[in-house]
């Protein structure tokens, strides 16, 4: 029997006060299509999903903090990455993170996320559905 392999990617839903949450935009590159995402990555190797939440939170908004995050999912995604060669399912760990008070995001110019906006659950849900499970979507409508 083959090993099955996957890419782990971590991911932030982060909300406002108003119960927008927070999502960045990436532009086109490659094969994939412009979308709006939450925000994080793939895990580096050695890392801990949390250590990853941190470091990609750093990265995409300019803020590293996590306080106590809550897992929210996992889930594999019909997302294939190829790794040497071979496409490997990208599988996600959701968590829920709350920004410390008086917390300004502050987008790299040198990642590839271009900007960031805050949506209403039902318009973050419908920007997501390319990219995460129905069942999520839904979750996230019922925020």
């Amino acid at each position: 029997m083959a090993e099955q392999l996957f890419q782990i990617g971590i991911k932030g839903l982060i909300r406002d006060k108003e119960g927008r949450i927070l999502m960045v935009y990436i532009p086109q590159w490659g094969r994939n299509a412009a979308h709006w995402d939450l925000p994080g990555g793939r895990m580096d190797p050695g890392e801990t999903f949390l250590e990853t939440l941190q470091r990609e939170l750093h990265e995409e908004i300019g803020i590293g903090y996590v306080g106590d995050p809550r897992q929210l999912t996992a889930m594999l995604t019909n997302i294939m990455i190829p790794v040497d060669g071979v496409p490997t399912p990208l599988a996600f760990v959701i968590y829920e993170v709350s920004l410390p008070t008086g917390a300004r995001i502050t987008l790299d110019p040198d990642s590839a996320e271009e900007s960031y906006d805050w949506f209403a659950p039902k318009q973050a849900a419908d920007n997501m559905a390319h990219k995460f499970s129905p069942e999520f979507c839904d979750f996230v409508r019922s925020l």
